[in-house]
């Protein structure tokens, strides 16, 4: 088990993932737009206009309701790009609490724009306006946080109970199986087409409506070529060191020697096998946690 791994408390990885992934964000808006209603319909800050010359035809609640509006449509604009971003790279720690200070510095700039322009345009005290705005806004955004945040982290938790529980049916039943074991491939219509010990397998890589099974005989790699998806391969290999890491390829964990970092993503090195396997980043999660909690291989840093 790698402790670089191991499930901490607001660790950095988790902060990461709560800001990035697409279902801690659309739990945060939910959350906050709810919220936001709540405020709106029963608390009713309308003292928020006392700080403007008031030359409006709309309602008090109208006004601020736009106004909340405008707010969170910055909001979802902010974490629809972020989200994007994250996609593609790895936030740094600075970059991260930059943004969510210039999101929250542009959501209380357009929010008073809009009140102001919605009042007519005349005076305004803007200091304690921007102090009251301020205020509000992390008093709305507070309760999303915290709760999308806590949420997060149990399903973490519960993620990492359940690999516990693989790992240590892994070692009490499968032990024994492992690279000794004789595993069959079968083509689409059942026919059985190509069969050798686990311990051979190299990796897997999709070819059209082939896959390319990668194995070693004796000290040289040779190629099967099988007429199946990857998918359905996939399916079969469910629960053993035949992993999937990429779209386009499955590696034989017990042959991966090194996991390295580069520029475009996480690639692995593979026993009797010069090239390299890319790591995808939708599947970078469950390998590193594999590997995490079923080796002893030292695993590149966040």
């Amino acid at each position: 088990m790698n402790s670089d791994y191991i499930d901490q408390p607001l660790n950095l990885t988790s902060i990461r993932r709560f800001l990035t992934r697409h279902e801690s964000i659309l739990l945060f808006l939910s959350l906050t737009l709810v919220v936001a209603v709540l405020l709106v319909v029963f608390g009713q800050p309308t003292s928020i206009l006392n700080y403007f010359d008031q030359k409006s035809s709309l309602t008090p609640l109208g006004q601020i309701t736009i106004s909340f509006i405008s707010g969170f449509g910055v909001l979802l604009l902010s974490r629809l790009v972020l989200f994007l971003v994250g996609r593609k790279r790895d936030l740094a720690p600075a970059a991260m609490v930059i943004w969510i200070v210039a999101e929250l510095i542009l959501c209380v700039s357009v929010m008073a724009l809009v009140l102001w322009g919605l009042c007519g345009g005349g005076a305004v005290n803007l200091t304690p306006l921007v102090g009251a705005l301020v205020l509000g806004t992390i008093g709305v955004l507070l309760v999303p946080t915290v709760v999308t945040y806590l949420i997060r982290r149990l399903r973490e938790a519960q993620g990492e109970v359940m690999r516990m529980r693989q790992l240590l049916g892994h070692q009490d039943g499968q032990a024994k199986q492992a690279a000794d074991a004789s595993v069959n491939f079968f083509a689409k219509g059942g026919r059985l087409a190509f069969s050798t010990r686990m311990g051979n397998i190299l990796y897997i890589e999709a070819a059209d409506n082939y896959v390319n099974i990668h194995y070693v005989n004796g000290e040289k790699e040779e190629t099967f070529i099988l007429f199946n998806s990857m998918k359905n391969i996939e399916k079969s290999f469910t629960g053993t060191s035949l992993m999937r890491c990429h779209r386009g390829y499955m590696v034989n964990a017990d042959n991966v020697r090194l996991m390295r970092k580069e520029a475009l993503g996480l690639v692995l090195e593979i026993n009797h096998c010069a090239k390299t396997i890319p790591v995808s980043k939708s599947f970078a999660e469950p390998v590193t946690q594999y590997f995490a909690y079923n080796t002893n291989m030292t695993l590149p840093n966040e």
